[in-house]
């Protein structure tokens, strides 16, 4: 494992906090979809569309707290080419890590 330096720390909880509101964007975005489905009558019953509705938000809440609860430095590296490798940061983001940091991120994202 690489040891961030105090610099790299903050590089990656810049990127860490852009990639969890990225995702919550997308949860609320994928619920909007879910909403205006249900507006425009596409589910046989209301109950068909909470339950949809339900699932869509526990699913995205369980994948946000696998990824972010509990984060600590030990992980910010092996957590910022996850969110790297998703799309949710870009190349700008991850600029500020030092050349061996971005060598492990771009290792990691070949698994």
């Amino acid at each position: 494992m690489i040891e961030l330096t105090k610099s790299e720390k903050k590089v990656a909880r810049a990127a860490i906090d852009k990639g969890l509101d990225a995702e919550f964007r997308e949860g609320l975005e994928n619920f909007e979809a879910i909403l205006k489905d249900w507006r425009e009558g596409k589910f046989e019953t209301n109950k068909e569309a909470y339950h949809k509705l339900f699932k869509a938000v526990d699913d995205k809440d369980s994948a946000i707290s696998r990824r972010y609860d509990g984060l600590t430095g030990g992980r910010y590296l092996m957590t910022v080419a996850a969110i790297y490798k998703d799309g949710y940061i870009s190349e700008e983001d991850i600029s500020g890590f030092q050349d061996n940091s971005k060598d492990y991120i771009k290792r990691w994202l070949e698994f």
